[in-house]
């Protein structure tokens, strides 16, 4: 029997879920959690409509365009793109997702091939991507290894047979890593100011007289993690930027805590780190973005932002009972101060990357 070829279709990103267009965001919505609780058996990275429609409005430094696929009716795939408008003009970033029970029957080539002929009727000259595994997966005698050497990634795992189908690169692999935050090895005593740097702590909006130099910070996040193979740019980053971020996440129930490291004779801050939860959603948190600045390492300000963050979220937060972070694998210092702190490896997230000819 012959598999039908699914419809594609653009999904227009409606003004509100109660209005024209809601109802189709809100099924397309409910594919996206459908194929997070495929991956890992749990709500723990599915969102509630409202929130991911905040996230996919457009604004002045990205805009996203959905395709949906459609079979005998019945949504069965979809693929975002990410069109960043700031910074990495020749790049859009892809995320194909196919229902559970219809993969393996053509879905994503031809979602693929309708994005990526979007891809260059916009200009841009590479798609990055990526794909996630929970542990334990099954066993491969063949493994991917990325450039850098570092980690490795089931060469017959469906999502990895698909890239190199598709002519995408390994650019790198993350560890992805899980802590119940009432285990974490926190110190008795915080060492803020043993050797002349501080600690300043904000929530949800970054105090008015510190967002120009935490600015500096979330440019050089965008280069100085480590990026494996990854063709990118520095980000463009100012005091606006920030607000929009902001003003965007909490619009849809988003929380976080922020950490920064400060050098105290000069006032810069020089390093970060980023937890972010939901109102929604309080049984689960995310380790975000940390970031210390090369030139500020080699005194343990990754372990001591994250320590004392981890703390108020355990005070702030009491309701989250796991708390996900994602490392690069060729990160071997971040990933020992996670290690120290108690995180355990619970899968694997593949950055693919194909440049256009």
């Amino acid at each position: 029997m012959t598999t039908p070829v699914p419809l594609i279709e653009p999904l227009v990103i409606p003004g509100s879920l109660h209005g024209p267009g809601g109802e189709r965001f809100i099924g397309f919505s409910d594919l996206c959690d459908a194929v997070q609780r495929g991956i890992w058996g749990n709500d723990d990275f599915c969102l509630d409509p409202e929130r991911r429609l905040e996230a996919y409005r457009h604004d002045d430094y990205e805009e996203r365009h959905v395709f949906l696929a459609r079979s005998d009716g019945r949504l069965v795939g979809c693929a975002v793109l990410d069109v960043p408008l700031a910074d990495n003009l020749s790049t859009c970033y892809l995320d194909i997702l196919v229902h559970p029970g219809h993969r393996r029957q053509g879905v994503a080539k031809v979602l693929h091939a309708t994005a990526e002929n979007h891809v260059r009727r916009l200009g841009r000259t590479v798609i990055m991507g990526w794909s996630e595994m929970r542990l334990p997966a099954i066993p491969d005698p063949e493994v991917l290894v990325p450039g850098s050497g570092a980690g490795g990634y089931p060469k017959h795992s469906a999502a990895a047979s698909f890239a190199l189908s598709e002519e995408y690169d390994l650019a790198q692999v993350d560890r992805i890593s899980l802590l119940p935050p009432s285990t974490a090895g926190l110190p008795a005593h915080d060492t803020d100011g043993a050797d002349g740097y501080g600690m300043v702590f904000w929530e949800n909006r970054v105090p008015d007289g510190l967002i120009d130099r935490y600015a500096v910070l979330r440019r050089f996040m965008s280069t100085d993690a480590p990026l494996g193979d990854f063709v990118l740019e520095e980000e463009v980053w100012d005091a606006e930027r920030i607000r929009a971020d902001e003003e965007r996440h909490v619009a849809g129930g988003g929380l976080s805590l922020v950490c920064a490291a400060v050098e105290k004779g000069s006032g810069a801050l020089v390093g970060h780190t980023v937890l972010h939860s939901s109102r929604k959603a309080p049984f689960v948190a995310y380790q975000e973005d940390t970031l210390v600045l090369r030139g500020h390492r080699g005194h343990r300000l990754g372990y001591r932002m994250k320590a004392p963050n981890l703390r108020r979220l355990r005070d702030e937060w009491p309701a989250v009972e796991r708390l996900y972070t994602w490392n690069a694998a060729e990160n071997s210092f971040m990933l020992a101060v996670n290690v120290e702190l108690g995180f355990r490896p619970v899968g694997a997230t593949a950055g693919w990357q194909k440049k256009l000819r």
